[in-house]
């Protein structure tokens, strides 16, 4: 394989994998991430992924506020290819011509499904029975670029956006290196993207998470797995927050009682099973107001929901 020269741009965990494999078989010459920011309790300054494996790899970082502030150093360094996935900004025409052999972008989706932010979750969200991921070569439009190569998988019954996004990453990294190697010879294919076939996976916010128990059950379950971990399906009880996660496990009857109802479910015994518009939901973990994520049946064994109560109400 011919070894590039390549700048790689990406953010958080699920990028991870790729850089892996780039900077295994080829010169990575800079990684380009978001700024570090605060997190936690105390709000300390916290290394972004990627930029903390460059560190380890002994890989240069740059942390631009813009992206087109890397301009120069790109110049200096002269990539011959831009790797990108998941960096968090839109890059410039300037930037994306910054390298001989274009711009690279893995998507976590079969394009020209699911373009935008939350691929993965839409996936599930819309009760896909695959995704995948595709390499293309950037352009100006939002994920509208020419395919390169796609890598299919299903999507299993319990999987959640979390699980999910494990699976994808590692196969990005299986996506990547023979796409760079097209790249390198010059023989990379080009397929463009049907555009009227295109769907889209916009940006998701706490508020997608609200659950509304009238609802059916099947749509409530892809509510749950499609937002754990983030940004996490919510309720109330007693009028205080209540996140929910998976496992789940769908019941054929809601007892006729009133959606939201926690029912009491023989088939469940060990899980919060909820009342919805058509069957019912049990849930297999869940987080209260203050507390940490844990197991549905120590919820319940504790102060948790009894039958008859009703969430969301």
């Amino acid at each position: 394989m011919s070894r590039l020269r390549l700048a790689f741009w990406g953010t958080p965990e699920i990028a991870l994998p790729c850089l892996r494999a780039a900077a295994a078989e080829h010169q990575v010459v800079l990684c380009l991430t978001q700024p570090d920011r605060p997190a936690g309790r105390g709000r300390k300054l916290k290394r972004q992924p990627v930029a903390a494996l460059a560190d380890e790899l002994g890989i240069e970082v740059a942390q631009p506020a813009k992206a087109d502030q890397a301009l120069e150093r790109l110049a200096e360094l002269e990539p011959q290819a831009l790797v990108v996935l998941a960096y968090g900004q839109l890059l410039s025409p300037a930037v994306l011509a910054a390298a001989p052999l274009g711009a690279i972008n893995i998507h976590f989706s079969l394009l020209p499904q699911l373009r935008g932010a939350a691929p993965i979750n839409w996936a599930i969200l819309r009760g896909h029975e695959r995704t995948g991921v595709s390499s293309m070569f950037m352009a100006q439009g939002l994920d509208t670029g020419d395919v390169i190569y796609q890598k299919a998988c299903p999507i299993g019954a319990q999987e959640t956006a979390g699980s999910l996004a494990q699976r994808l990453a590692e196969m990005g990294a299986q996506v990547l290196l023979p796409t760079l190697e097209a790249l390198a010879t010059g023989h990379a294919p080009r397929q463009p993207q049907d555009q009227a076939a295109a769907t889209w996976a916009p940006m998701l916010s706490k508020s997608d998470g609200l659950m509304d128990w009238s609802q059916s059950a099947a749509e409530l379950d892809r509510r749950v797995r499609g937002l754990d971990p983030w940004p996490g399906a919510h309720t109330t009880l007693g009028g205080n927050p209540l996140k929910l996660f998976a496992p789940t496990m769908l019941l054929d009857d809601n007892q006729g009682q009133a959606p939201g109802t926690v029912l009491a479910a023989p088939q469940a015994p060990e899980m919060l099973a909820v009342a919805c518009g058509q069957g019912a939901l049990a849930l297999g973990s869940v987080q209260a107001a203050g507390k940490q994520r844990m197991e549905a049946a120590a919820f319940l064994r504790g102060a948790g929901a009894a039958p008859g109560e009703r969430l969301g109400a």
